[in-house]
């Protein structure tokens, strides 16, 4: 029972990561500056305040995936990813080809087997799957992951993170930022580009700080994420457009916000998932997170198509979300009760 409790969380954390990618969405204006726009001022802080999102995604599959072996084969655990993951992917796909073909943004003859092999394979589709790629990539891995003794996870685990944080994020950071030639002897490609992520989620789920480890968590964290609103902010005014020195997912400023975002969504999601009434409705929320990823692209677009909506503004940058979700979820709620094509909206 307490193991159980103490995961409930989770739940929480898909919630509100599935909530902030959506607005990272209707914020997108933000990538759109070219030093004269009014609204790019609060589109930086938007953008760097929910770029915790990807990170904390990629962090729950580590999470959740990371014991399979216990309940699965290694051919069991790829056919499930299959069909909750894969399949989704290339029907919503091959959904967003149909939907620029009908309303004429691609034409019929330039459609061919190689075409659609490209497009899907390149994210040419559906431009915010890039996501997607990363997954399947991790999950590839995670068997290798998984099989390492449970005894030995948080010290090799911990391990790896700090290695590669060091190697792979910290230095090249340092090296950039004073423009130095220096060489970095070595790169821990075992967690290259994403591969950090789930393990590091699995690191910070497991581990109970202390109020002081999370006090200099914090610190850290609300440092990054002041150097990702001024650095992003001064530098792209001096240039013009949208500089991304302290963007990017696999950056200090991004690294160390996200673990102090997930170490603080650990402790307000234990408390929240222990009310009742807040519990029920994340947890209905949470049944839809992943479709909240995977339909948003289609009322993404159709936003575009719409004059009277200014997607500039304010309010459509951070009430849309609020409008978009219920409808995902009435749209998932109602395919699901098609046998045939529930398996696209698992």
């Amino acid at each position: 029972m307490e193991a159980k409790k103490s995961t409930d969380y989770i739940t929480f954390v898909i919630v509100v990561s599935a909530f902030a990618v959506l607005t990272l969405h209707t914020n997108n204006c933000f990538w759109f500056y070219t030093g004269t726009e009014d609204f790019w001022f609060s589109a930086n802080i938007i953008e760097s305040v929910f770029y915790f999102a990807v990170p904390l995604f990629f962090m729950v599959s580590g999470i959740t995936l990371m014991d399979f072996f216990d309940r699965y084969s290694m051919k069991r655990f790829f056919a499930k990813r299959f069909m909750k993951t894969m399949l989704p992917f290339l029907v919503w796909s091959l959904v967003a080809l149909g939907i620029d073909l009908y309303i004429g943004k691609r034409a019929w003859s330039d459609v061919t087997f190689k075409s659609v092999y490209q497009g899907l394979t390149s994210n040419g589709y559906v431009s915010i799957y890039w996501f997607f790629y990363a997954l399947f990539i991790m999950y590839m891995c995670m068997p290798l992951y998984a099989a390492v003794d449970k005894s030995k996870r948080m010290l090799v685990f911990s391990y790896l993170v700090i290695a590669t944080f060091v190697f792979n994020i910290f230095l090249p950071f340092l090296k950039k930022m004073f423009d130095s030639d220096l060489n970095i002897m070595f790169n821990v490609s075992t967690l290259g580009g994403f591969l950090i992520w789930p393990l590091l989620g699995w690191v910070l789920h497991n581990y109970e700080f202390k109020r002081w480890h999370k006090a200099i968590i914090h610190v850290v964290g609300l440092s990054g994420l002041m150097l990702h609103i001024c650095g992003t902010y001064y530098l792209s005014v001096e240039a013009g457009h949208v500089d991304t020195t302290f963007k990017g997912y696999e950056n200090v400023p991004s690294v160390v916000y996200a673990v102090s975002v997930f170490v603080f969504l650990k402790d307000v999601g234990r408390w929240v998932m222990e009310r009742e009434r807040l519990a029920k409705f994340i947890k209905v929320v949470g049944r839809y997170a992943f479709e909240i990823y995977l339909l948003q692209f289609i009322l993404l677009d159709e936003a575009k198509r719409i004059p009277a909506i200014d997607r500039n503004s304010l309010v459509y940058r951070l009430g849309a979300p609020f409008v978009m979700i219920p409808m995902i979820m009435a749209f998932t709620w109602c395919v699901r009760k098609i046998p045939v094509l529930r398996r696209i909206v698992p």
